[in-house]
């Protein structure tokens, strides 16, 4: 678990994976295992869906931008991104 600067909580899957079992476990609702254990009952809906159908979770994709030649009119990038979104840029050089 990693806690951010505002506060906000970050779990990894096999944390979201016990948690879930830990609920399954405990006999609690969702809804009283999340008030107990100061979950957001929305977050552990959307991962215990996710974790039940397989979906792998969405992943941070640092993209490093390759070194642009000074030559160069313009320059085209392509990012296909897990789940096969692709972001497509064009930069157009002065």
């Amino acid at each position: 678990m990693r806690v951010l600067a505002d506060g906000r909580v970050r779990r990894t899957e096999s944390e979201w994976r016990a948690l879930i079992e830990r609920q399954a476990r405990s006999g609690l609702s969702e809804l009283a295992f999340c008030k107990k254990a100061k979950l957001s009952r929305g977050s552990f809906r959307k991962w215990k869906e996710r974790l039940a159908e397989g979906e792998p979770p969405a992943a941070f994709v640092e993209w490093v931008t390759p070194e642009v030649v000074e030559e160069a009119s313009g320059v085209d990038f392509e990012l296909t991104l897990p789940g096969g979104a692709v972001l497509r840029l064009a930069l157009l050089l002065d």
